[in-house]
């Protein structure tokens, strides 16, 4: 159920709003209402709600809208007169709410998604060995679109020297700041190319490069060194930081790092 509220110095609205009998089978809780700007600030402040109502004279609506404009995720409705214009409004404002909800809860598990998406890649450039039948249903349950684990992928070690410096003088925010702006430099990829960072600590790091569509081992080898002269020339401008790369190594495909990464265990 939504919650709505309603603000209206008038009396007759507020009367409409309190006898119509229609809430629940439209999907909200029966209103909270009140008859002022600072009772409806007040109520705002200490409750949840969904949407708000609102008709008052000019001084009190200007003090209730100033307040309103700090309060973005609130849908406002349309104040009705009478029943049937309430009905349409309930409505209307049901469908945006359900339509926004929605919208939430898909991001959300987009967004879990792609954290587990980068967790498993940091899986294996932390040196996890996965067998390929593994490998497969990891990438299936993870809804890697586009991409292949018998395409070719690269990975690059490198080091940011006053890494550990920039966090202790320069950066004031925690390490965990730093990590979320380094991560949001290395990981900007292309349509057909995605990256996940790796961050060991501030000033050792590792990132994979991925395909999303068809490319040689040397097409993502290039990319991937472009990609890093990209991200070294924004830390260079915009945080003063060296990148000084250790290594760029290419693989025929993912399932190739899994095996190397295997025989680095067994020995």
């Amino acid at each position: 159920m939504y919650r709505l509220l309603l603000v209206s110095d008038r009396e007759e609205i507020r009367a409409l709003y309190a006898r119509y009998t229609e809430w629940e089978t439209l999907g909200f809780e029966h209103p909270t209402i009140a008859s002022s700007a600072q009772e409806g600030i007040e109520l705002l402040s200490k409750g949840r709600f969904d949407a708000v109502s609102s008709l008052l004279s000019v001084g009190e609506g200007k003090r209730f809208f100033s307040y309103l404009s700090r309060r973005p995720e609130l849908l406002g409705m349309e104040t009705a007169r009478d029943e049937e214009r309430l009905r349409r409004e309930i409505s209307s404002a049901r469908r945006t709410l359900s339509s926004r909800d929605a919208r939430c809860q898909e991001k959300q598990v987009d967004d879990l998604t792609r954290a587990m998406q980068g967790e498993f890649f940091c899986d294996l450039l932390r040196g996890e060995a996965y067998d390929p039948p593994t490998m497969d249903e990891r990438v299936r349950s993870l809804k890697m679109v586009g991409f292949s684990p018998a395409n070719p992928v690269a990975t690059a070690s490198f080091r940011l020297p006053q890494g550990d410096y920039f966090l202790a003088e320069v950066w004031r925010y925690g390490r965990d700041r730093l990590e979320n702006a380094l991560k949001n430099i290395f990981e900007n990829g292309e349509e057909d190319m995605a990256f996940v960072l790796l961050v060991i600590n501030p000033h050792h790091m590792r990132l994979i490069a991925l395909p999303r569509r068809e490319m040689t081992r040397e097409q993502v080898y290039e990319r991937m060194i472009t990609h890093l002269t990209r991200c070294q020339m924004i830390l260079e401008e915009y945080f003063e930081l060296t990148l000084n790369i250790k290594r760029v190594v290419p693989y025929d495909s993912l399932y190739a790092l899994g095996r190397e990464n295997a025989l680095r265990t067994a020995h």
